[in-house]
């Protein structure tokens, strides 16, 4: 006799494995934006399709919470449930980035609350080029303010810094629209879903970001409101994003200085515009100075340096859209974080041989990437 039972294998094939892609949607769905459990997954397994694979184990359940273990099992919680949704956004032109593309940004895979997927209206080749730079602050900001966001944004952007900030209304804004005005790149981070714009009165800005550089999100199409914590989970994403971030104008308590905390958090070197004593719209930014949280930045130049820009300020610099990073550069730049590493190191992480090795670091550092230091140690600049 044939059959289950008797000695031989089922007369039905195993089933295939899901797409790997829905099975990033899948994880992601699962967890919610800005969850903390997120480098634990990854830890644990690896990737979403072993999670799924898993999802039914006690390692699952450790790695993600009970919560969420409930979620991931629910009947109508799989895989193949995000099929449909997935050709809508690509219908949509909106491109789904998990965490393993590509062209998924390498400086959220260094937070442990990184965003399992993205989604990207634009270009996003953008999320992984050096010189980016958070600009910041007040959605009411004072003249003063204004000024001080458009004079240092276009002098950062038309010297190679990408501008990076929350579409919002204000400084925010003001930054934005600075790179636009320079024919510059600069990247927008949504604290909505991907498929709208807060504020409405954005959309035309949004077009022409697209146009150059790109719009981000956690939160993806189709889904209800978020509400306030939706944009300060998108702050912890404008921090990581940033090689450093400038602080406009802001008051004491204001959701600006969330943003100040994720890069505190990151190590990530903050500056401030300084403003007058007498207005509100500086009490915060002059108290980050008299903490010595912050630098003081009066002009582009003074973040040159940081931003690993040369400052040829005539003519301006026009940035073509970037080449996609080969495999084997995306594999050195993951194991490089803000603290220098040897060769000899760098070769144990990433397992290349010293040849290869030292041929992509030599790359690496001519696109602007990283910077090597004395003694042939590497950071990223």
């Amino acid at each position: 006799m044939t059959g289950p039972g008797f000695g031989q294998t089922s007369l039905f094939p195993p089933e295939p494995a899901p797409d790997p892609l829905l099975c990033w949607l899948w994880l992601a769905n699962t967890l919610g934006a800005g969850s903390s459990h997120a480098g634990r997954v990854l830890d644990v397994f690896g990737g979403a399709q072993e999670a799924w694979e898993n999802r039914d184990s006690d390692a699952f359940r450790k790695a993600v919470g009970s919560p969420a273990f409930a979620r991931a099992n629910l009947p109508d919680n799989t895989p193949a449930h995000y099929r449909a949704f997935a050709r809508r956004c690509a219908a949509r032109n909106i491109r789904i980035l998990p965490y393993d593309d590509p062209d998924y940004p390498l400086a959220f895979s260094r937070i442990p609350d990184m965003p399992l997927v993205l989604y990207c209206t634009g270009d996003p080749l953008w999320l992984n080029e050096p010189g980016a730079v958070g600009m910041v602050g007040s959605r009411r900001p004072t003249e003063y303010g204004l000024q001080a966001a458009a004079d240092l944004g276009s002098g950062l952007a038309k010297n190679g810094a990408i501008i990076v900030s929350g579409l919002a209304d204000g400084l925010d804004s003001a930054g934005h629209r600075a790179a636009v005005k320079e024919n510059c790149p600069t990247i927008g981070v949504l604290g909505v879903p991907i498929d709208r714009t807060y504020p409405a009165s954005n959309r035309e800005l949004r077009k022409k970001i697209e146009q150059k550089g790109c719009v981000i999100s956690e939160y993806p199409p189709e889904s209800g409101p978020v509400g306030p914590n939706g944009f300060l989970q998108r702050n912890r994403l404008i921090a990581a994003l940033s090689s450093a971030l400038v602080v406009v104008e802001a008051q004491e308590k204001s959701g600006t200085m969330s943003t100040v905390n994720h890069a505190e958090r990151y190590g990530k070197p903050v500056f401030v515009v300084p403003g007058s004593i007498y207005s509100p719209n500086s009490a915060g930014t002059n108290a980050l100075l008299r903490e010595g949280r912050a630098k003081a930045v009066c002009k582009p130049g003074d973040l040159f340096g940081v931003l690993g820009l040369r400052g040829a300020a005539a003519p301006a610099v026009v940035r073509s859209a970037p080449d996609p990073m080969s495999e084997t550069e995306r594999r050195v730049l993951a194991c490089i974080g803000p603290k220098a590493k040897g060769v000899e190191e760098l070769g144990a992480a990433s397992g290349l041989p010293t040849g290869l090795l030292l041929g992509t670091l030599m790359k690496l550092e001519l696109a602007g990437r990283v910077t090597c230091l004395p003694g042939k140690r590497y950071i990223l600049r």
